[in-house]
């Protein structure tokens, strides 16, 4: 199973997704004015099966 984590870079105030497995986290797209931007981006990503994570 999938996971897409959406956080927010404090320093820039964008937003960033990442693939997260066990043991990996790979950097997917961004930066990404607003959050919902990023959220669709990760669903779309997700699928059915994937879960994602906002911090």
């Amino acid at each position: 199973m999938s996971t897409y984590v959406i956080t927010k870079v404090p320093a820039t105030g964008k937003w960033h997704v990442s693939h997260q497995q066990p043991g990996w986290i790979a950097p997917i797209g961004g930066p990404y004015a607003k959050r919902k931007e990023a959220i669709t981006v990760a669903r779309l990503l997700a699928g059915r099966r994937g879960k994602v994570v906002i911090q």
